[in-house]
């Protein structure tokens, strides 16, 4: 699934040490807000992080976007032995599309955020943009 929509709010930056690999992870929530149809009166919002460093480092909220996320279902053991089923939507590509105006205008005292490509926040167009973000 792909929507338009924007940041609504990011929330603080998890990191951590993964069991498996022992390699250094981070990752930055937020919660987007989006239409699913034109003729929505209330916007969705869900919950969705990503893992990607440049996303991380130029997240604004506010900011347009073009998100694609999908749901996915994934079981697990507990450490107590039983099993449990979660599920979870995964972000797998984001495109800045608007800045929002206070950054667009440069009156914010926060460098202006660059989009998914690190372009420094300049606008391109987006019909034109190839999406070069690694998932």
């Amino acid at each position: 699934m792909e929507f338009i929509g924007r940041i609504a709010k990011v929330l603080p930056v998890r990191s951590g040490i993964s069991q498996r690999t022992g390699n250094e992870w981070k990752s930055l929530p937020f919660v987007f807000e989006y239409f699913e149809n034109d003729t929505d009166r209330y916007a969705d919002s869900v919950v969705l992080e990503s893992f990607d460093e440049k996303v991380i480092n130029n997240m604004v909220e506010g900011m347009e976007v073009r998100c694609g996320f999908g749901h996915h279902v994934r079981t697990f053991t507990k450490q107590d032995g039983t099993e449990a089923t979660i599920n979870e939507l995964r972000l797998y590509k984001i495109e800045c599309v608007k800045m929002p105006a206070a950054e667009a205008t440069g009156t914010s005292n926060k460098k202006p955020a660059a989009d998914a490509t690190g372009n420094g926040g300049e606008q391109a167009d987006m019909e034109e943009k190839q999406d070069d973000l690694p998932f």
